[in-house]
């Protein structure tokens, strides 16, 4: 038995809501021939219960989406601001949470650059969860730590993309009034082997540029007046139509394949606020200063809704009247999944075959076919 069991292996996110709620440790992880991870069943183990069948999200039905009460966000704090990817919207409500004594559950990545969920309970630890992580994370036993917290009486935060906290909500089965969720405006995921082998690669490259580590996205001591490349003394940010995981990235060829028709994309947002960047103010026009980085904050709930008057006492906000001035007429992951080709299989297969010099020679041919 395989994920084709559970659910379709095309809708299978990798959420591991189906591996954390088996409570007779039946499902387990295993990454295909790409590095993306999806359940295998110990037939030894299984009773052939259902539960991970009736808790999958991608079983659910699909509801369409509807615009929410959404705002532009900027942070107050200059000092905050430029820790955040974005306009500081994660980083304000974190923060709160860890005030009341809660805590916050997102992702890192290690000095390995694995990319895991962790859960974090002081200011300190906050920054681990800073910075945008464009690879699939890995979602272990974090669901349960979740749920401990909330039983405990503790506040929580959980941030992820959709997939993932539709998986955490499905393993909860039942809504906690001290638990605030976010989702990111997803475009899609790359495998973290994939990842891996790219930074190794890009490290052993730039080795005599003085780089040591490497940065989705990064900003600098006057924040982000440029987008996706800066270079430090130790830090390197890839660069679109330069650097060849990024721009397979934003290309959207290099992701799961569930990613390619996601249920959230255009459908209902499964979390309490769904956050992102803001890029379209060159034709909204709001007043509102974003040189510096600004999030798009949509309430989905009214959970959400309660905490209105606080982004608007910790940040400039501004108020959206239309989907549109949101996010333009074609609307991005909002509106529909990041469209597909051949190119996606393509690249994995060379990457199988001759590791990174496979999807490195491929990008190479396209700059020279594109004059990108």
């Amino acid at each position: 038995m395989n994920a084709r069991d559970i659910c379709g292996r095309k809708d299978c996110s990798g959420c591991e809501a189906c591996s954390n709620v088996c409570s007779h440790d039946a499902i387990t992880m295993k990454a295909d021939w790409r590095g993306f991870l999806y359940p295998k069943i110990d037939l030894n183990k299984c009773i052939d219960c259902g539960l991970c069948i009736k808790t999958c999200p991608s079983n659910k039905p699909r509801m369409g989406f509807q615009f929410p009460y959404s705002i532009v966000f900027v942070e107050h704090d200059k000092k905050f601001l430029a820790q955040a990817s974005s306009g500081g919207a994660f980083g304000v409500m974190a923060r709160y949470v860890i005030n009341q004594g809660g805590m916050v559950f997102g992702c890192t990545m290690d000095d390995e650059y694995n990319v895991n969920f962790i859960g974090v309970e002081s200011l300190g630890d906050l920054q681990k969860l800073h910075g945008s992580k464009y690879v699939q994370s890995y979602v272990g036993d974090i669901y349960c730590q979740v749920k401990d917290c909330l039983k405990s009486g503790r506040m929580a935060l959980f941030c992820g993309c959709p997939c993932h906290v539709a998986g955490l909500k499905a393993y909860l089965h039942c809504d906690y009034e001290n638990l605030v969720t976010m989702d990111l405006i997803c475009h899609g995921v790359p495998s973290q082997s994939y990842f891996r082998s790219y930074v190794k690669d890009l490290l052993l490259y730039t080795k005599k540029e003085g780089i040591t580590t490497f940065r989705f996205r990064y900003k600098p001591d006057s924040c982000c007046d440029i987008q996706h490349i800066q270079f430090s003394k130790q830090v390197y940010v890839g660069f679109h139509n330069k650097d060849y995981y990024m721009t397979y990235f934003l290309w959207g060829k290099t992701y799961r394949d569930s990613c390619y028709h996601c249920r959230f994309a255009g459908g209902q947002r499964p979390a309490d606020f769904t956050i992102g960047d803001f890029w379209n103010n060159k034709n909204a026009k709001l007043p509102i200063n974003i040189e510096n980085g600004s999030s798009l904050v949509l309430f989905n709930t009214n959970k959400a809704k309660g905490f209105k008057e606080f982004f608007l006492n910790n940040g400039i906000c501004v108020e959206l009247d239309s989907f549109e001035q949101a996010m333009g007429k074609d609307g991005g992951q909002l509106a529909h999944p990041c469209r597909n080709d051949f190119r996606s299989n393509l690249l994995y297969l060379l990457y199988k075959v001759f590791g990174v010099r496979g999807p490195k020679a491929l990008f190479t041919l396209e700059k020279l076919r594109y004059r990108i």
